[in-house]
């Protein structure tokens, strides 16, 4: 059973033109495929610098909320006035808090003729759209 070369010609004219539309379709899905690929590493790292700059915010006002428990607990000076300006404005400069900002408000509370002091510290970092704020409680009695 061979095949004559007038059935082999026939064979091939049928299948013409099939090889150009099948590459150009792997070409178009492959180009989707590089740029779902390029779009997701671009959302990634946008996603990481979110999340760095959430991270300085928290220690910034956990910094804060660490300054004013020493505050509260140094009995060698003076507590500032506890209210809403507790600390107000602190811009940091430590390498890796630079840019970064802290706020503390205090309250204070008698349970019991005990004194508690209530310092709630925000950290925030970055500006504009980029900007990240962490809120820190602490409650101590000095």
């Amino acid at each position: 059973m061979c095949l004559s070369h007038k059935s082999f010609a026939n064979l091939h004219t049928r299948q013409a033109g099939f090889g150009l539309p099948s590459a150009i379709f792997i070409i178009v899905i492959m180009a989707l495929i590089v740029a779902a690929m390029n779009q997701l590493n671009e959302m990634n790292a946008a996603a990481f610098g979110r999340e760095w700059l959430s991270m300085k915010a928290f220690y910034a006002a956990e910094s804060g909320a660490q300054l004013a428990a020493t505050y509260a607990l140094n009995t060698t000076q003076t507590l500032p006035t506890c209210d809403n300006n507790f600390i107000s404005g602190l811009s940091l400069t430590a390498s890796g808090l630079g840019s970064c900002e802290v706020n503390v408000v205090c309250s204070m509370q008698t349970v019991s003729s005990q004194t508690y002091y209530t310092f709630t510290s925000t950290g925030s970092c970055g500006n504009g759209i980029d900007q990240a704020s962490r809120i820190v409680q602490i409650r101590l009695q000095p």
